[in-house]
């Protein structure tokens, strides 16, 4: 059990469902600082324990209607499980991606998707064979679908929010989502080093010649970027 906020929230983890980290952090600043004027309708894919709905749900009240999906049986019944325990009211379900919101529409869709690269992912501390981490090689097989398919579930100017890490072809993500988004602004920025878990086995390029991550201040390091995305 963890506290992660200053309001009190608690989440309980579990091995079998995604821990918050380092893009959970960034994702729940940026949109806690967000303003709104009219009632919001918030999607958290891959919303793991809750942690971002949760926090976002509890700074803006009756500000927003928030719903949450996650492909894995274990993360929704945490995220269930965590929400009660919050006294959040939302709506929870289990969906590969947007099929369980098919006629739906969102002002505010947060991509928290897996979105590292297949090999990687199943060589480091996040993932295991509970939590569900098929990227592809590049890592962004997950990425390109949302990016494409949430155009039909935003409402107008909606927003897309999603973190591109250099664990993935992230050049090629970058390019996709100008091609897909008129409107693409870098709201949040870190490097973290690489683990050394992960250092050791050498994962030093992919197959499209994009550095997963780069040597500075000594050591190998990647990063982490937060981006919204409007039409």
């Amino acid at each position: 059990m963890t506290a992660l906020s200053k309001k009190k929230i608690i989440i309980k983890i579990s091995n079998k469902v995604f821990k918050p980290n380092l893009t959970t952090k960034m994702l729940t600043l940026y949109l806690s600082k967000l303003k709104f004027t009219k009632k919001k309708k918030i999607l958290d894919l891959g919303c793991g324990t809750g942690v971002i709905g949760i926090h976002v749900k509890k700074k803006f009240k009756k500000k927003i209607n928030l719903y949450m999906s996650d492909l894995s049986t274990h993360a929704v019944r945490s995220a269930i499980n965590n929400a009660k325990s919050n006294n959040i009211e939302c709506k929870i379900k289990k969906s590969n991606l947007f099929v369980g919101w098919v006629g739906q529409k969102f002002d505010i869709i947060i991509n928290d998707v897996s979105a590292i690269s297949y090999e990687i992912a199943k060589n480091s501390q996040w993932y295991n064979k509970y939590i569900p981490h098929n990227c592809g090689e590049s890592g962004i097989e997950l990425t390109k679908k949302i990016i494409f398919e949430s155009k039909k579930y935003l409402n107008r100017n909606g927003m897309l929010i999603l973190p591109i890490i250099s664990l993935s072809r992230h050049k090629t993500i970058e390019k996709f989502l100008n091609k897909n988004f008129k409107k693409i602004n870098l709201v949040d920025f870190k490097e973290w080093p690489l683990p050394e878990k992960l250092d050791k086995k050498k994962f030093y390029l992919n197959k499209k010649n994009e550095n997963f991550f780069s040597f500075k201040y000594g050591i190998n390091v990647c990063f982490t970027k937060i981006i919204s995305a409007k039409n």
